[in-house]
């Protein structure tokens, strides 16, 4: 079940108030008073997301003070406020333009007039269903297809669980592309580490034993939150379990992440079994990781043959060179001609820092900015995503995200 970050008591939280009111906590004439619309509650919403604020916290008030203030004139109903998808039907006696404004307002989705005739009420609550069913298969906000992106690993302990966790946190808090890390090392994942400190109640199997019942709502309460745009879906806790777990319940839960989320990356095991090769499959990218040494070497050159064997073109096979150190044995040319593929990018060999990210459960962007991994991280993430380097960030914000 996902923690309530509201409730943890771990750390000072940073908020608004009553912006779900008019003129919020200011009675005033002036004609810049906030004017508490839902597309300005929304805007602000998503700037306080991207500044990092943790809440907004809305207040439940009587209206029709009058005067010439007219102070919280008009105020967005708590509960519509706070959770869209619930909907609210008001019966009610007037039916003036005025009264159904302050409904709507209030967000109220439909009115009947009191008492309502049957035919009315049924007509009011089938346009709710509508709406619910219309949302449903894309609750949680994001509507549409993710891209897929696999990380595996030509030999155990090449760092491919290292770079797909800290990926998705520069996707999801440097980026603000809604992501999740699904640990498909079934056996023996521990992405979870990489991710938090705080340990996970769910996983994947979670999901597998109810694939009958699998929907946006299950796959969110199996999922770990790890900061507003990050989840993570673990691998089980008993190696037996991860047995059990078919290709075709995996092709289903992939099916509805992608929904769910811009990118859903994948930390996989290096062997190839029938729930790795449907990951493979189903990714739109994979990012092969190796180790600058000779046994490791061969065998991404055999991993490289078995993807083409497979089908999988250039565009989808990208090779990164982990732990990569200038000047030593094998160059990036040497490693290309041995493997056969274009290397895609190097990260250099910075042992204490990856270290450290790894004991403390944080990603190293918060540990430290300036590292020479995560330089190379951030650009293998803009390559990923189309998209330009953000601009760094203020020490603040560093200290605040870090305090988190």
């Amino acid at each position: 079940m996902t923690k309530n970050p509201m409730i943890s008591g771990d750390h000072f939280r940073l908020g608004t108030f009553s912006t779900n009111c008019s003129s919020g906590m200011t009675p005033t004439k002036i004609a810049e008073r906030w004017d508490n619309s839902w597309d300005n509650n929304l805007t602000l919403a998503q700037m306080l997301d991207d500044a990092g604020i943790d809440f907004m916290l809305p207040i439940a008030r009587w209206i029709g003070y009058g005067g010439e203030t007219d102070f919280h004139g008009g105020v967005l109903e708590t509960m519509t406020w706070a959770n869209p998808q619930l909907s609210v039907v008001l019966i009610s006696d007037s039916d003036t333009k005025e009264d159904l404004v302050r409904a709507m307002r209030s967000g109220v989705r439909e009115v009947v007039t009191s008492p309502p005739a049957q035919t009315d009420l049924i007509a009011a609550l089938s346009r709710v269903v509508a709406h619910h069913e219309k949302i449903r298969t894309s609750e949680d906000g994001y509507v549409g297809s993710g891209k897929i992106v696999a990380f595996i690993s030509c030999k155990g302990g090449s760092g491919s669980t290292f770079l797909a966790a800290n990926t998705a946190h520069l996707i999801a808090d440097t980026f603000n592309r809604r992501c999740v890390l699904v640990d498909l090392d079934l056996q023996y994942g521990d992405a979870s580490y990489y991710m938090s400190q705080d340990g996970v109640k769910n996983n994947i199997s979670d999901l597998t034993q109810q694939i009958d019942r699998l929907d946006a709502q299950l796959l969110n309460s199996c999922m770990h939150n790890v900061s507003p745009r990050l989840n993570l879906l673990a691998a089980p806790d008993e190696p037996g379990i991860a047995l059990a777990i078919t290709a075709s319940q995996l092709e289903q839960v992939l099916t509805l992440a992608k929904r769910m989320h811009e990118f859903v990356l994948l930390d996989l095991d290096s062997t190839i079994d029938a729930v790795t090769l449907k990951a493979l499959d189903m990714a739109d990218v994979v990012y092969v990781a190796m180790e600058c040494n000779l046994p490791v070497v061969r065998n991404a050159k055999r991993l490289v043959k078995l993807f083409r064997s497979l089908g999988y073109g250039d565009d989808k096979l990208r090779l990164l060179v982990n732990k990569y150190q200038e000047g030593g044995l094998l160059d990036v040319k040497s490693i290309e001609q041995a493997v056969g593929i274009k290397v895609h990018h190097t990260i250099p060999n910075q042992f204490a820092a990856v270290t450290e990210a790894f004991n403390l459960g944080k990603p190293l962007e918060l540990l430290n900015p300036q590292n020479g991994v995560l330089t190379a991280l951030r650009d293998i993430t803009a390559s990923l995503l189309h998209a330009p380097l953000p601009k760094a960030r203020g020490w603040m914000d560093r200290w605040m995200r870090k305090a988190a």
